[in-house]
């Protein structure tokens, strides 16, 4: 007789991940590790949890993930199932941390992708090496961003969402809305006239 499990499955996509939708959409993800787990644990029960744009970097933010790791931490699930190791984290301290500690609660992890079956699979190193892998398009997502802020600001270009009271026109300059123009002054008479906080 096969020995069945409580598995868990997690996908996670983030708003970056849009440029990819058919590789690693939620849809994706969930098909791959269906089929995964009927070929490898048939019989063995499988609830899927999921996270839609959310960050791979935290933790904290993913709901479907916490909700998911207490079922995991309480061993209300045997093992966790993932496409790859990209969607449980691309934060490479805090995702091998992480994977550290479930580990340490005893579960076991799959990343179907990275052909890594933890903690059966003894290869720490190549565990560590997928996350740093993992984690370089955010890193080099955050360091474009910096240099395009950089660049507007030494052009002098406005880098924010207007302020209450105005829009940004066509030639990139501030236009008063009357409406919300009428309530900033209401809050400066109220402000410097009757003494309100």
């Amino acid at each position: 007789m096969t020995e069945t499990f409580d598995i868990a499955g997690y996908a996670r996509i983030s708003v970056d991940d849009e440029l990819d939708q058919k590789n690693i959409s939620i849809e994706n993800q969930k098909a791959i590790i269906q089929d995964f787990v009927k070929q490898k644990f048939p019989g063995s029960s499988l609830t899927f949890y999921e996270d839609r744009d959310r960050s791979g970097y935290t933790f904290g933010q993913r709901e479907g993930y916490q909700t998911m790791r207490k079922g995991l931490v309480s061993h209300r699930y045997d093992i966790l199932i993932v496409k790859d190791f990209s969607r449980f984290s691309r934060r490479n301290s805090r995702g091998l941390v992480e994977l550290g500690d479930l580990r340490d609660a005893g579960g076991r992890i799959i990343s179907i992708g990275d052909g890594i079956g933890f903690p059966n699979d003894d290869d720490w190193l190549k565990i560590q090496f997928q996350f740093l892998i993992n984690e370089m398009p955010v890193t080099d997502t955050s360091k474009k961003v910096r240099n395009v802020i950089k660049r507007r600001q030494a052009d002098g270009k406005w880098i924010c969402a207007a302020p209450y009271g105005y829009i940004i026109n066509q030639r990139q300059g501030f236009e008063i809305v009357p409406t919300e123009a009428d309530i900033v002054r209401t809050i400066f008479r109220l402000y410097n006239e009757e003494g309100w906080g």
